[in-house]
């Protein structure tokens, strides 16, 4: 089994959001499997408000898995977060993830851990009150991962939307603090190409924690279209045995359709290069 190429969607998508399906899932999850993927990545405000049983059988009808949910547009259309100073606001976020959870739990999901983890600035700046708050919450959702047999992806992201969690050294110390096997690393190439000194090296040292990967060029375009090093990613991981999804956080520009399909050609042909992972 080798890394699978997912689509990401959502309904709320647009303007620059990274998404490459924007639209009703009735109409986009057709689309894609059209396309020749057969995993996605859905970005879900609230798993609540949805209806999962229909969602699975659309999945179903056309072949598609499940990979993976993103969670961030909680944080930026409610605020609420796990390292928040208000405890409310904690148990809100911990509630948001498992409902997600319960979303993800008959294909054994990767649920995200990104802009939902919060910053410093959600707790009047203190660093170190902010940390202590994520790590306890994080061990809580852990629990609840534990008991819908799903992972949790803590998403490595750079300075510019992080505080905290930003290089994949400084992220492997969370995973330590908090203890648990259901939380492991969400890597993602345009993160990873601002912060790191050598991906493929960082991408190695991290080894069998890493659960999920995003990918998009350096611009956020389909991977291929700049300049970014897919090949030296896609080793490393192939070398820590790595076979999860490789989802495409992306724009779609110049237009869906042609960034679904530069994408999978591009992807697909350096996957092909790699000896095979049984």
């Amino acid at each position: 089994m080798s890394m699978t190429i997912a689509a990401t969607a959502s309904t709320a998508a647009g303007g620059d959001d990274p998404i490459l399906f924007r639209g009703p899932f009735e109409e986009t999850i057709p689309q894609m499997a059209a396309l020749g993927y057969r995993a996605v990545e859905l970005h879900i405000y609230d798993s609540d408000q949805i209806d999962r049983e229909r969602l699975y059988r659309l999945l179903a009808e056309n072949h598609v898995v499940l990979t993976s949910i993103g969670t961030g547009s909680a944080y930026e259309r409610d605020g609420i977060c796990l390292g928040s100073s208000d405890p409310e606001k904690r148990a809100a976020a911990i509630c948001r993830l498992t409902g997600h959870m319960v979303t993800a739990a008959p294909f054994h999901g990767i649920v995200i851990i990104g802009l939902i983890a919060g910053r410093f600035s959600d707790c009047g700046q203190d660093g170190e009150a902010f940390k202590r708050n994520l790590t306890e919450s994080l061990k809580l959702c852990a629990k609840e991962a534990k008991a819908h047999d799903v992972t949790l992806g803590f998403e490595v992201m750079n300075r510019f939307e992080s505080d905290y969690g930003t290089t994949i050294r400084e992220a492997s110390g969370l995973l330590r603090a908090v203890g648990s096997d259901r939380l492991k690393l969400h890597l993602d190439t345009v993160h990873l190409n601002i912060e790191e000194d050598d991906i493929g090296k960082a991408i190695e040292s991290a080894g069998s924690d890493v659960c999920h990967v995003h990918v998009a060029d350096n611009n956020r375009w389909y991977p291929g279209h700049a300049h970014y090093n897919f090949t030296e990613t896609l080793t490393a991981l192939h070398r820590v045995g790595y076979r999860g999804a490789l989802a495409l956080e992306i724009t779609n520009a110049p237009d869906t359709e042609t960034a679904a399909k530069k994408s999978l050609s591009y992807l697909n042909s350096i996957l092909e290069t790699l000896p095979h992972l049984s």
